[in-house]
């Protein structure tokens, strides 16, 4: 399939979407992050590939614009809805388009996908996406956003801009969070370590009457801030453009929930990358690499959901979401494997206590694919890297492959 030209790359990701939109049938408020990743390669193909930093690097490839849709309740992974993908022309003037498009494009084919359920959907964007075009256009159509603030924009009944403006607002509340400790990079690209610490945000909310074009736009906002950061690292500060209401503390207080699961979207370009290895790809044809880099996307969400099983439910019971909680943990593991896939793992790891033919929890299945990819847990976090986690996948896929050719053997009455 890889290597037939009848096979079109767009109409394989088109199918991973109609599954998607099977999955939100029954959730309450979807979230549907989005954000933008560059798909990189350095081997014979890489020339008839797009621009991805100078004309000159040997490194060449894709941009992709993805839309990645959550449970808002739970911030379980529901799938992909949406993607664009792109080579970057050496010289802008040769661009079929601005690539600023993407915003507006992924609102209309999501709108397509989902159809009476978009009602229920918040599309969640980074700054990039702080466009007024295509602010107005979830507007025109009634869709819900919540859009970090880039601009410093006009208002209408103030002279003071957006940021000033929002200054001189009095404090509705306030809120604390842990941020995690993290490996970052200098500028000098020296390796350092952001420890982990809590920090105290205090929270200020209007409604604003934007000008842009000569038209008055009317946004709610949210403003987050740091009180007190550490000396020499800069505070937080997260200002919200959203459709949302915030008459309220609690309002308010869900605006912010909403826009910080956007960093689930980075975990999918991990999983997609490092876990699925989309990048380490060596097809000689940019149109069987894309075939195959389409199938590993779909693959990736798979890997984040199977990772999810640990590391949402920790943040459920933070937020006091016991059964939620619980009901992640518990979940059949036929929600991500198929059934020989369980099947085969169940062989290798039976589950204790487990008696009848039904899928295992999701929690065993997570725990025995990272046993497969050589987890030990030696730091005894119970996460296993995304490196292992496809390590395990693949074993799993070749025994599979094995179960299934012996089971056709053994049904149509053959011997090896």
């Amino acid at each position: 399939m890889i290597r037939n030209d009848n096979v079109s790359p767009s109409m394989i990701r088109v199918a991973g979407f109609a599954r998607t939109t099977q999955a939100v049938e029954n959730v309450d408020e979807i979230l549907a992050l989005e954000d933008t990743t560059a798909l990189s390669y350095k081997h014979s193909v890489a020339p008839e590939l797009g621009k991805l930093g100078k004309p000159t690097d040997k490194s060449r490839g894709w941009w992709v614009h993805s839309v990645l849709l959550l449970d808002s309740y739970t911030s379980r992974t529901l799938g992909l809805i949406h993607q664009d993908w792109w080579c970057r022309p050496d010289n802008p003037n040769e661009a079929d388009e601005k690539e600023s498009g993407k915003w507006a494009d992924a609102s209309y084919f999501t709108r397509q996908r989902l159809q009476s359920h978009m009602s229920r959907v918040i599309s969640v964007c980074d700054r990039e996406a702080d466009i007024m075009s295509y602010l107005a256009d979830k507007q025109s159509h009634s869709e819900r956003f919540v859009v970090r603030a880039k601009h410093a924009r006009n208002l209408v009944d103030s002279e003071a801009k957006l940021f000033e403006h929002m200054d001189s607002h009095p404090v509705t509340g306030g809120y604390t969070i842990t941020i995690p400790q993290k490996g970052m990079k200098e500028a000098s690209g020296k390796s350092k370590n952001r420890p982990s610490r809590t920090a105290k945000l205090t929270l200020k909310a209007s409604a604003v009457n934007v000008k842009h074009n000569g038209k008055e736009h009317l946004l709610n906002v949210v403003y987050a801030q740091e009180c007190h950061s550490p000396q020499g690292e800069a505070g937080l500060s997260w200002m919200l453009l959203t459709s949302e209401p915030i008459d309220t503390l609690a309002q308010q207080l869900h605006v912010i929930d909403i826009y910080t699961t956007r960093w689930r979207i980075e975990d999918f370009h991990k999983a997609w990358k490092t876990g699925a290895g989309v990048e380490r790809l060596r097809m000689t044809s940019p149109d069987n690499l894309e075939r195959a880099a389409s199938i590993l996307c779909f693959i990736g969400v798979r890997l984040l959901q199977l990772r999810e099983v640990m590391s949402l439910p920790v943040y459920l019971r933070k937020r006091g979401k016991v059964e939620a909680a619980l009901g992640m943990e518990n979940q059949s593991s036929s929600s991500v494997f198929e059934d020989d896939e369980w099947r085969v793992l169940m062989a290798l790891y039976k589950p204790r206590a487990h008696k009848g033919k039904e899928a295992p929890k999701m929690k065993w299945a997570y725990q025995s694919l990272a046993k497969l990819g050589g987890f030990n847990d030696s730091k005894r976090t119970g996460m296993a890297s995304w490196t292992t986690i496809w390590e395990g996948w693949d074993d799993l896929q070749a025994q599979v492959k094995g179960y299934r050719l012996a089971k056709a053997l053994f049904e149509a009455g053959k011997t090896l």
